[in-house]
């Protein structure tokens, strides 16, 4: 009975030790719901990056342990989700959410809880702005839009256009706002704008619209599963109007769900997997040996956001020390960009024009155009 007894402490001992060895970080994603592919591709990042900290002895000999909340794209359940992690499950620090509706949804309780957040993907440029606690991995919608107003006016050389957005979304809100003001600057006209909302699947109303309109390209501010129904439905239409996107398409269930009429669509995007640069080259060569399937920009900002965390826990494992080390940020090269946090916690980061096209195997995949610095 002693032995029992003297067994039992020493296993409780163990599980304090293994308890101070770890430093908590909370992941609060959509892993079901409509949204679960950018949160499951987002994780994987998150992961892959922990896993080969904690492989190398962790930090500063600590491991990273990771504690997981489901927040199905819902506001309301992120919230419950943020306070459970910063309360009772006292993480040092929270990454995510993915989009920009659930990220402004928990801006209030970061502040409450002191809680430092990096959502590695939510561009809206709402999230960060005079908020102390909220930063983000990817750039923001206003950046993100200029650059693909410009491409389209001003490389491309079209002069008219059209949008579909989709209006519950702060995400495509954003970055229509901030296309519509960059191209009519460049002098571009917006000959259309229509509107839908999630879980739509008929659009053949707005597409009529747009196809009597004249506009040479449309673009779509959105995310899976409504942009490839869109792209599909204006085929059948016969619309002759080309697409472009936002980074919410650089993933497989868009670029090959949608059909053979997204080849010679564009995107602006964080990552291409033809970056050239060391930071790339090696997350592709241990992506290669540790990850099943062709990693993308969701998987590439999931891991950066890892990065951006450790360099801030530097400073310190408090709240108050992980917000200074992260708001300090200058010039931190990560997988997407060299980073640096500005005024606002703003990300300030290069893009990439990604083209859509079909591969010899006749799959479509993207392709590097070019850089374009803020």
């Amino acid at each position: 009975m002693k032995k029992l007894i003297l067994a039992t402490a020493a296993l409780l001992v163990s599980f304090a030790l293994s308890a101070q060895e770890t430093v908590k970080v909370g992941v609060i994603l959509p892993f079901s719901g409509s949204l679960a592919a950018y949160g499951t591709l987002t994780f994987n990042g998150i992961k892959l990056h922990v896993d080969k900290i904690n492989a190398e002895g962790g930090f500063n000999g600590k491991k990273i342990e990771l504690i997981v909340e489901d927040n199905n794209g819902d506001a309301t359940q992120s919230r419950n989700a943020f306070k459970k992690l910063a309360g009772s499950d006292k993480v040092v620090a929270i990454l995510g959410p993915v989009i920009s509706t659930t990220s402004l949804a928990v801006r209030r309780d970061a502040v409450e809880f002191k809680m430092p957040v990096i959502t590695p993907t939510a561009t809206n440029d709402k999230v960060t702005q005079r908020n102390p606690y909220m930063f983000r991995t990817c750039i923001d919608d206003s950046f993100q839009g200029v650059v693909i107003a410009n491409y389209l006016a001003k490389t491309r050389k079209v002069m008219n256009a059209a949008l579909i957005v989709d209006r519950n979304s702060d995400y495509s809100k954003g970055l229509s706002k901030s296309f519509k003001e960059a191209y009519t600057a460049a002098g571009g006209k917006i000959l259309a704008e229509e509107f839908y909302q999630q879980k739509d699947t008929d659009f053949g109303a707005q597409l009529k619209k747009i196809a009597s309109s004249g506009a040479e390209f449309v673009f779509i501010p959105g995310y899976h599963p409504e942009v490839p129904m869109i792209i599909k439905q204006a085929k059948v239409m016969g619309l002759k109007a080309k697409f472009c996107g936002a980074d919410g398409w650089d993933n497989d269930p868009v670029i090959n769900g949608s059909g053979d009429n997204i080849e010679g669509c564009f995107i602006v995007g964080a990552f291409s997997r033809e970056d050239k640069r060391k930071a790339v080259q090696d997350f592709l060569a241990y992506c290669e040996k540790n990850y099943n399937g062709k990693v993308g920009t969701f998987e590439a900002l999931g891991y950066d956001s890892i990065t951006m965390l450790t360099e801030a826990m530097k400073q310190g494992l408090t709240g108050e020390e992980i917000r200074k080390g992260l708001s300090s940020i200058k010039n931190l090269e990560l997988v997407t960009g060299n980073a640096s946090i500005g005024e606002d916690n703003r990300m300030i980061k290069s893009a990439v024009i990604l083209e859509i096209y079909k591969t010899p195997e006749g799959q479509f995949a993207t392709r590097y155009l070019t850089n374009v610095n803020p």
